[in-house]
C-alpha cells in the first residue's frame, strides 16, 4: 500500500518510466521533483475552467511533472479540489499518492461564492464560530494565527481529498508586515511554526515553507523585507536544529530578477542574495511566475537574441529560471492542455549549461 505523502522512493519510481534529461530532475529533501511544476493560481471560478485545469493537470501528471502547486484561496477554494480530484485520477493510471508532490499555502482568508459576499463569508464562517477575532485579520484579508492556520490546513485536506500535505507554505506573511511592525511580526510567525511543527508530529503536513510575492525581493531596508536569518531562528526555537522549515517560494524571472540580484539578506553581518542565503542554509528555493503570468512576450526581442536559442521564446524563458543554480522547481500556470503542450518542451531538453547561464546573465546586464 502506498504511503500517504510522498517519499525518496515512491517519487524516484516516478521518473524511472519517464524520459527526462537529468538535470530537469530535482532533489528536495529526499524527494526527487520535476524542475517545472504545475500551478492553479489563475483563471475563472466556474465550471469551465475547473475541466480545463483537470485535463491539463491530469496530462501533465502523466507525462513528466509530479510537483503541483496550489492555495486554498486560489479560485475560492476550487483549484484545490480540482487538484483532488487529478490526484485521485492519477492513482488510477497507476501513480500512486507517493509519487507525487503536494503543495498548498494557507494564510489568506478563503470564501466560496461571489466577491459581494466576501465579508458575509468572512465573518460567518471565520469570526462568528471563533475561529478568529477579528483584531487578528490583517488589510482586510489575511491572518496567521495558529487557530485560523490549524482550521486551514484541515479544510485544504478535505478540499485536496489527501491525509497529508507534502509542503505546506504560509502564504505571503510580509502582508501583516506594515501594519504591525517586525517585532510583532516574529512573534505571530514563532506561533505559526510552532502550529506547523505540531502538525508534522500528527502527520498531516510534512515539511512547511514561507510562499511570499515581495517579502525577500525588496531591498534590506524596505519595510516588510523578510530576513531569511531571523525565520530560520524561528523555525529553530519551533523545531529545534531539526526543524522542518524546509523552502521559499518567490517571482523570479526575466524581468523580476531580485532573487540573484538584491543582496538583502544579512547572515552574520555579510550581505547575500536570497537565492545564495536559501542555498548555504539548506532551504529550497521555489519559483512562482517564472514566466511572469504570461507576461513576458512585452521584453525586447534583442534580450531573446542575445539568449541560448530554444524552441521557443517561451522556453527560453523557462530555461533561464530552471537553469539558475539554486532554482528547485519553477511553478507555471497550467489552465489548459495547449499550455501543457508548450511547457513540457523545456523538460525534453538539458538545462543550460553553467557556462550558457551565466553567458545569458550577461546579455541581460546581470
Amino acid at each position: 500500500m502506498s504511503e500517504n505523502w510522498a517519499t525518496g522512493a515512491g517519487t524516484a519510481q516516478y521518473f524511472q518510466s519517464r524520459s527526462m534529461p537529468l538535470s530537469k530532475i530535482k532533489h528536495f529533501d529526499s524527494l526527487s521533483v520535476s524542475a517545472l511544476g504545475a500551478g492553479t493560481y489563475l483563471g475563472s471560478v466556474d465550471d469551465a475552467d475547473d475541466n480545463h485545469y483537470e485535463k491539463t493537470l491530469l496530462k501533465a501528471g502523466l507525462e513528466g511533472i509530479n510537483f503541483f502547486d496550489t492555495a486554498i484561496n486560489y479560485r475560492c477554494q476550487r483549484s484545490e479540489r480540482v487538484l483532488g480530484a487529478v490526484i485521485r485520477k492519477l492513482e488510477e493510471r497507476g501513480i500512486e499518492r507517493n509519487q507525487l508532490v503536494i503543495a498548498t499555502k494557507g494564510g489568506f482568508l478563503p470564501v466560496e461564492g461571489p466577491a459581494d459576499q466576501y465579508d458575509d463569508y468572512v465573518r460567518i464562517h471565520y469570526i462568528d464560530t471563533g475561529i478568529i477575532e477579528e483584531k487578528e485579520i490583517v488589510a482586510g484579508c489575511h491572518c496567521m494565527s495558529p487557530a485560523f492556520l490549524d482550521n486551514q490546513i484541515d479544510s485544504s485536506l478535505k478540499n485536496l481529498s489527501l491525509d497529508c500535505i507534502d509542503l505546506y507554505y504560509l502564504h505571503n506573511p510580509e502582508t501583516q508586515f506594515a501594519e504591525i511592525g517586525e517585532e510583532e511580526f516574529y512573534k505571530r510567525l514563532l506561533h505559526a511554526f510552532i502550529l506547523f511543527e505540531s502538525k508534522v508530529r500528527e502527520k498531516k503536513i510534512v515539511r512547511y515553507g514561507l510562499a511570499t510575492w515581495n517579502g525577500f525581493r525588496q531591498k534590506a531596508d524596505q519595510k516588510g523585507t523578510l530576513q531569511l536569518a531571523k525565520v530560520i531562528e524561528c523555525a529553530i526555537e519551533a523545531g529545534g536544529k531539526g526543524h522542518h522549515f524546509k523552502a521559499i517560494q518567490l517571482p523570479f524571472n526575466l524581468v523580476m530578477l531580485e532573487a540573484i540580484k538584491n543582496q538583502n539578506q544579512i547572515f552574520d553581518r555579510e550581505k547575500k542574495t536570497v537565492a545564495v542565503a536559501a542555498a548555504e542554509n539548506g532551504i529550497a528555493l521555489m519559483v512562482s511566475a517564472p514566466l511572469m503570468q504570461s507576461q513576458l512576450g512585452s521584453l525586447c526581442k534583442r534580450v531573446f537574441q542575445d539568449l541560448p536559442q530554444a524552441p521557443t521564446q517561451m522556453v527560453q524563458c523557462l530555461e533561464f529560471v530552471l537553469s539558475t543554480p539554486e532554482v528547485c522547481t519553477a511553478f507555471c500556470g497550467m489552465r489548459r492542455e495547449d499550455h501543457w503542450d508548450e511547457n513540457r518542451k523545456v523538460l525534453a531538453e538539458a538545462a543550460w549549461t553553467p557556462e550558457l547561464w551565466h553567458a545569458a546573465c550577461k546579455s541581460i546586464g546581470l
